[in-house]
C-alpha cells in the first residue's frame, strides 16, 4: 500500500508540468508618446510555412484577447524568404495598420541541470482504514535519488514598431523552457509577450 500511494504521487508530480515563459530583457522607448496600438500586423521570421502560420495566427489572438486587433501576415505576404521593402510596406500601409510586430527565433539552447536528492512524506488522502491507518500513513515517505536533467530553452526576439513614425516601440526577448511541442512553445510565449505588451500600456 505504501509503495502504492508513492507511485501515484510521483504519478501525480509527473502529470503537473506545465510550460513557462519568461521575459528576462525587454526595453521600451522611453521617447515614445503615442497612443496604445489599436491594429497590429504580425510578422513572424521563419522558413517553414506551416509553422510560420501557425506562429502568426496564435499570436494574433493573443493580441487580440489582451485588447488590440491584430492580423497574421501570411495572406498577404505568403513567402517565407526574405521580400522586399516595397513588398513589406504595401501590405503595411494597405491595411489602416497603426503598428508591426515582428518575431524571430534566436536560439534553441540545452543545457544539464543537476537535481539533487530528495526525501519527502507521501501525502495521505485516503479515509476509509480508521485513524490508525492514516496515522500509520503519515510515516511513508519516499526517497528520490539525484539525477541530470537536460533543459531546452527557445529564445525569441519580438519587436513591436509604430507604423506612423517607423520608429522602434518596444523590444523583448523570452524564454520559454521545456517545452513539449512547437504548439507548446507558440501558446506560452504568444500568451506572455501579449501579457507583458498589455501591462506595458501598449495595447488598449
Amino acid at each position: 500500500m505504501k509503495l502504492l500511494i508513492a507511485l501515484l504521487a510521483i504519478a501525480a508530480l509527473a502529470g503537473c508540468h506545465k510550460t513557462s515563459t519568461t521575459i528576462p530583457a525587454a526595453w521600451k522607448n522611453p521617447n515614445y508618446a503615442g497612443r496604445a496600438f489599436q491594429k497590429i500586423f504580425v510578422i513572424g521570421v521563419g522558413p517553414n510555412d506551416g509553422d510560420r502560420r501557425l506562429f502568426e495566427d496564435t499570436f494574433a489572438k493573443a493580441l487580440s484577447y489582451e485588447g488590440a486587433s491584430a492580423q497574421a501576415s501570411w495572406a498577404q505576404l505568403p513567402q517565407s524568404e526574405q521580400l522586399t521593402e516595397e513588398q513589406v510596406l504595401g501590405a503595411i500601409e494597405g491595411g489602416d495598420f497603426d503598428g508591426v510586430v515582428i518575431t524571430h527565433l534566436l536560439s534553441v539552447d540545452q543545457e544539464e541541470e543537476y537535481v539533487p536528492p530528495t526525501t519527502r512524506t507521501v501525502p495521505t488522502t485516503h479515509y476509509g482504514y480508521g485513524y490508525y491507518g492514516y496515522y500509520g500513513n503519515s510515516y511513508a515517505v519516499v526517497h528520490e535519488p539525484g539525477y541530470y536533467k537536460t533543459n531546452t530553452t527557445f529564445r525569441i526576439q519580438t519587436n513591436l514598431y509604430s507604423v506612423a513614425s517607423g520608429d522602434l516601440v518596444w523590444s523583448g526577448r523570452s524564454d520559454t523552457l521545456n517545452p513539449e511541442s512547437l504548439t507548446d512553445v507558440i501558446d506560452s510565449m504568444t500568451a506572455a509577450v501579449a501579457k507583458k505588451l498589455k501591462a506595458e500600456k501598449l495595447l488598449p
